[in-house]
């Protein structure tokens, strides 16, 4: 297979997810190589590509997006930001990987579908979960009728890092039009898991509320009005083998476990202590048959296990600064 060359829109090399997360994958990756770097800035480019290893540096992601030694292009920038920097990809019929969300409307997201499947290039979204080797395992054992019928699924999370306190950085995040709030970023990840896992949803109700219809920010401190982004969402839902009875998260200061469960003549628990989400945590898998009620922990086969990241290998968070104090 030969090298599948990146490029980076958003490797700041200070934060983000570009630089946190993908290029120490792309570095444990052998058919895959990080070629160019991409920040609003030259500067922090070129220190970028200093720092991941002497890449080609840019501070305009058209001129990125053409360079004939990149072959896939990740958007790893803002959510408000995806759509016009992977549709300016798909026109040049260049691959994307784009982190979720895709965009910030259903019609831009159709757009861009269609746009790849006109190029006929490869487009992937980044919805992280789906790579789980537990939730990949905890999917099999419901298609191969460990609870038996799926008839009661029930999903919580409890995310830190919002709520009343925000930082200058994430600010954005409070106000709707952005795409880029606690339902559609952590809400996003957190149905995706979890219709990975038990299929898609059928019938759909819900009640969207704000908790938080001021915030205080952090650095500097001052509050700051018009916080129109829905934070908590209440989901009784019904499914077409049964029932789902709600999903919830909450935007919250005290980080608490993130719970799915399903049931029938048995029951399967997964769990995650850090409240990061699906896609951030390290998970563990319970599960329980008729007769027996208590849970216990069920180890995931070997043969789901495909990291290729050592044990050992530590990196850092990909928003510093995040302040997850718990509040009382």
């Amino acid at each position: 297979m030969a090298v599948i060359r990146v490029g980076i829109i958003g490797a700041s090399p200070d934060k983000g997810w570009g630089s946190a997360v993908h290029v120490p994958a792309i570095a444990f990756l052998p058919d895959v190589a990080l070629t160019a770097v991409c920040t609003t800035r030259m500067e922090t480019a070129r220190r970028s590509a200093e720092q991941f290893g002497e890449k080609l540096a840019f501070d305009d992601p058209a001129a990125l997006v053409i360079h004939p030694q990149v072959g896939l292009f990740v958007v790893a920038v803002k959510a408000p930001d995806h759509y016009w920097l992977a549709n300016m990809a798909l026109e040049a019929a260049r691959h994307v990987y784009c982190e979720w969300p895709l965009a910030v409307t259903v019609a831009q997201a159709e757009k861009m579908a269609s746009l790849a499947a006109q190029q006929g290039v490869c487009a992937m979204l980044g919805l992280q979960a789906r790579g789980s080797p537990l939730l990949r395992c905890l999917r099999d054992m419901i298609a191969l009728g460990y609870v038996g019928r799926v008839v009661a699924v029930r999903m919580h999370c409890a995310l830190p890092g919002g709520g009343a306190r925000r930082s200058a950085d994430g600010l954005y995040v409070v106000y709707k039009e952005t795409g880029a709030g606690t339902l559609n970023i952590q809400g996003g990840h957190a149905i995706d898991a979890l219709q990975f896992c038990v299929g898609p949803l059928g019938e759909l109700s819900a009640v969207v509320v704000n908790s938080f219809p001021d915030v205080e920010v952090v650095e500097p401190a001052r509050s700051w009005p018009g916080c129109f982004r829905p934070d908590l969402r209440l989901r009784p839902n019904r499914d077409r083998g049964g029932r789902i009875d709600c999903d919830s998260w909450r935007d919250r200061r005290r980080p608490r476990y993130f719970h799915g469960r399903v049931r029938d003549r048995g029951t399967l628990s997964v769990r995650g202590s850090r409240g990061q989400g699906f896609q951030m945590s390290e998970l563990q898998l319970f599960g329980a048959q008729a007769p027996d009620t208590r849970l216990a922990e069920l180890s995931v086969p070997d043969g789901y296990n495909t990291r290729i990241i050592p044990d050992g290998q530590t990196g850092r968070h990909p928003y510093p600064g995040v302040d997850c104090r718990e509040q009382h």
